[in-house]
């Protein structure tokens, strides 16, 4: 593998990971059609199981982790995305 900067073959290939934190949401749609009236009738006639289902219930976020090559010439420091 050659470098496309400088051309020297003394290039290193690792494995990067990036992670990041995504939130679940529900859509705009749902919101226009049943969140707007639904969520406030379940708090007022449901508060004590509405309130436990907030503290112990699921998280709305979750991890979503891509893994790539990058490769990074020893030469010259430049570095960029193998496929």
């Amino acid at each position: 593998m050659k470098c496309p900067k400088c051309g020297s073959e003394n290039v290193n290939v690792q494995m990067v990971s990036e992670s990041q934190l995504k939130n679940k949401h529900h859509s705009v749609l749902y919101w226009i059609f049943i969140g707007w009236w639904w969520r406030p009738l379940l708090w007022i006639f449901l508060t004590i199981p509405m309130l436990l289902g907030k503290l112990f219930g699921r998280k709305d976020k979750k991890i979503v982790t891509k893994h790539s090559s990058m490769a990074v010439c020893q030469s010259c420091g430049h570095s960029w995305k193998v496929n």
